[in-house]
């Protein structure tokens, strides 16, 4: 209604003028006229109104929406008039602001939907989205309890779906996506979620089946895609992973919540060159975050050595608890004695349930940090204050990624569970070796700074229940037959690799071969491998294949095996320190990018150089020649484990020393006003005697 008897007259009269200039379709003058009214009467409800309709109208949803949501504060009955359908308004600005990538704008409709239509599930289903997409669970999880808890909307369903599986809750995430397929059976976003279920659940049939109906039904979704892609990967396909990876759109592959999956399968794909992963590297990170010299009369203030170290990662990831995490502690006790001190903080990925610290730890050095944003990363960083930041697990913490581009330390360095350079322009070392950056050309490869380190790149802790290495396999053998295993994971293992292990086992009549992943415990995917090893020229009669064994059954199986064979261009590294522990030598193809040297790198220093290779057809003829060299297996297998145990890597205090002294150089550089690893332990680096 217009203003009424006791309002101005003035106010009145425009407010009947801007009627007539609405219904005779005058919307530029009945705008106008509106907003004449509330610059008499600032707080009438109906102009308000009239006014955000029109302004929504001509193309200014979030203005339209602001107007709206001032006159529906002012009188609330205006939700329930039936000349406005907010529903079916709020629908439409909220698909109009995500084709737009407007994220800000999608938020505030979602809210105001949840807010004012409080029985529509749908804008209740909206924002829990929204919430989620701006990866905030805690926001997410209060709108999702604001919802009625019955409303069958599929979009709440499935954001329901996803808090409950990124809290672990697989039953309760299978129950609501099965739901909101119910109700929508053409949900493709769904049928991606529940892909990802089956794919948590290691029923890779489960998960082929969801991503290609969803496919199917948008051959487009980026999601779809690149649950597809992980699916590939998994099964050894890394080629066709990284198509599918490619073949998804660049802002939201490039996006820091895909970017470690993308340069993780590229780094696994024969068929790629290192330029063209370096591009897609390049593409990616922010030219943010840059180091910057400290002025000198703050520089002046600083002290000569780094006081406060933290490592950032996700402890629970094996390659850390078995190659980092005891130099971290060793570290601790190092700085300790200079009067400095080490934290480490342990996180996990956004989209995963937090698991607890692995036990035994000391918590006076080592703290989870439910840090599921990069916000709230950062506000954690910025309570500690390090001096030095050193991130060791890159490609699984997005928000890591995130927060790192805008500077947290004066020095960050990337190191621990790291295939290659990342790229990001706030991190300004890796710590690494010569013998992963042995050239020039390697080193210019590299986005960051390699600080090598004199002892190698990573600790190495062998188990203590590893049993004596034994003879060679084929001296007990009663026809003396040579067995080659692999223990590398299954996504390591392309066609072009098993290939070569058909050539070499097709020399060997009476050799075997023995596969060991984690992978082959899901139902089927032992069928697949053996049909792609009879392809290659493997007969499954000579292949055994292995799952899932803990570390005590690991050393068992090495006790089996004659002769290790690394994959590439991805290289072993647990597993090769592991074999050489247990007197088994490995045949290795050197690679370009870190991740392709780490048996290299182990070989070299285990005095093993000899069984590296530098091409296809030479890996082929070294694995031949050395299962005929049954002495020359027999005297590495008696003398090995003494070699590789008088290794300075295997030595927690030592190798902590240099992570400390590579530390307190990247900090020497930075008083210096020189960028870090540019000056002492610049490529490459100290003389490692």
């Amino acid at each position: 209604m217009p203003p009424g008897a006791a309002g101005e007259p003035a106010a009145r009269q425009w407010f009947m003028a801007a009627v007539t200039h609405l219904q005779a379709g005058r919307h530029a003058a009945a705008e106008d006229a509106f907003r004449r009214v509330l610059h008499l009467l600032p707080h009438h409800a109906n102009s308000l109104r009239n006014l955000g309709l029109l302004v929504r109208a001509r193309g200014r949803p979030i203005d339209g929406l602001r107007l709206l949501t001032r006159a529906l504060t002012l009188d609330p009955a205006l939700a329930r008039a039936p000349d406005l359908p907010l529903a079916t308004l709020f629908a439409q600005d909220l698909a109009r602001a995500e084709a737009d990538g407007d994220a800000m704008g999608a938020g505030r409709i979602a809210a105001a939907w949840a807010r004012w239509c409080p029985t529509d599930p749908r804008g209740h289903g909206a924002l829990v989205m929204r919430r989620l997409a701006d990866g905030d669970t805690t926001a997410a999880e209060a709108a999702s309890r604001a919802a009625p808890p019955d409303a069958r909307d599929p979009t709440l369903c499935h954001a329901r779906a996803l808090l409950a599986l990124r809290a672990g809750r697989a039953a309760e995430a299978t129950r609501q996506t099965t739901l909101a397929l119910a109700l929508a059976p053409a949900y493709a976003d769904a049928l991606t979620t529940l892909g990802l279920i089956a794919q948590r659940h290691r029923d890779g049939a489960g998960a082929e089946t969801a991503f290609a109906r969803a496919l199917q039904l948008r051959p487009d979704l980026p999601a779809a895609r690149l649950g597809l892609a992980r699916l590939r990967l998994s099964e050894g396909e890394a080629d066709a992973a990284a198509a599918l990876m490619l073949a998804v759109p660049p802002a939201i592959r490039h996006a820091p919540a895909h970017v470690g999956d993308l340069l993780s399968v590229l780094h696994h794909a024969p068929g790629l060159t290192p330029e063209a992963v370096r591009t897609e590297r390049d593409a990616w990170a922010p030219a943010t975050g840059a180091w910057r010299p400290p002025h000198p009369a703050e520089a002046a203030a600083l002290p000569q050595a780094p006081r406060h170290l933290v490592y950032l990662g996700d402890l629970t990831r094996p390659q850390v608890a078995a190659l980092a995490l005891p130099a971290m502690l060793a570290h601790a006790a190092v700085a300790a004695a200079r009067h400095a001190r080490v934290s480490v903080l342990h996180t996990t990925p956004p989209d995963q349930p937090a698991p607890p610290l692995p036990p035994d730890l000391p918590v006076d050095h080592v703290r989870g940090v439910p840090a599921r944003t990069a916000p709230a990363l950062r506000a954690a960083l910025a309570a500690l204050a390090p001096d030095v930041l050193i991130l060791v697990t890159p490609t699984t913490l997005p928000q890591a990624l995130e927060a790192l581009a805008e500077r947290q330390a004066p020095v960050q360095a990337l190191w621990g569970d790291v295939f290659a350079s990342i790229g990001l322009t706030g991190l300004d070392a890796v710590f690494t070796d010569r013998f992963h950056v042995p050239d020039r050309a390697a080193r210019d490869g590299l986005a960051e700074s390699p600080v090598c380190l004199p002892h190698g790149a990573y600790l190495f802790a062998p188990p203590d229940a590893a049993p004596p290495p034994g003879p060679p396999p084929c001296l007990r053998d009663p026809h003396g037959a040579v067995t080659f295993g692999s223990f590398n994971r299954l996504d390591k293992l392309h066609d072009p690799l098993l290939a070569r292990w058909g050539r070499i086992l097709a020399a060997l009549p009476s050799a075997r071969l023995l596969i060991q992943a984690r992978a082959l415990d899901r139902p089927g995917l032992r069928d697949v491998l053996v049909r792609r090893l009879t392809r290659q020229g493997l007969p499954p009669n000579r292949v055994r294949l292995e799952g899932g064994r803990d570390r005590a059954g690991m050393m068992d199986l090495y006790t089996r095996v004659d002769i290790a064979l690394d994959s590439d261009p991805w290289s072993g590294g647990l597993t090769v320190l592991e074999s050489l522990w247990m007197g088994v030598p490995v045949v290795a193809l050197a690679g370009a990018p870190l991740c392709g040297r780490h048996a290299v790198s182990h070989l070299t220093r285990a005095g093993l150089a000899d069984w590296i290779t530098t091409t296809p057809d030479a890996y082929v003829a070294r694995a031949i020649a050395a299962a005929r060299d049954t002495a020359t297996l027999t005297d590495i297998r008696a003398t090995l484990r003494g070699r590789v145990a008088a290794l300075p890597c295997l030595d927690p205090e030592s190798f902590a020393r240099q992570l400390d002294d590579a530390c307190t150089g990247l900090w020497a550089d930075h008083r210096a006003g020189r960028p870090p690893g540019s000056g002492a332990w610049a490529w490459p680096g100290p003389d490692p005697s």
